[in-house]
């Protein structure tokens, strides 16, 4: 890469991984899935974990939103029913406390 690139912030990993981070939430992807995302493309572990932190995103609410998209309002309380939108939002990249806080937070 020629010195001039990242002089002029054309290519700058702060950056890119905050529009990243934010792009990937709106399109309903949770924390684990994008860090490993940013991983796979060479990004820096520091640089992710810092703008995972200053990342103003509330993940439990993306959770519930993306659940009740695919599943509908109320979220099943039927255990095996629970078991399939935890597995959906493990899939999405959700961490399994923050999927636990839907019905913790949200009781329907």
């Amino acid at each position: 890469m020629s010195p001039g690139v990242s002089k002029n912030r054309y290519l700058d990993d702060n950056r890119f991984v905050g529009q990243f981070i934010a792009s990937r939430s709106r399109k309903g992807y949770g924390p684990a899935r994008i860090r490993q995302e940013l991983s796979q493309k060479g990004i820096a572990r520091q640089v992710v974990d810092q703008a995972m932190r200053e990342c103003d995103i509330d993940w439990v609410s993306l959770a519930r939103e993306q659940a009740q998209r695919k599943y509908g309002e109320p979220l099943p309380s039927a255990f095996t029913e629970k078991v399939k939108v935890q597995r959906f939002l493990l899939y999405r990249g959700y961490l399994m406390e923050d999927i636990q806080e839907i019905w913790r937070n949200f009781a329907d």
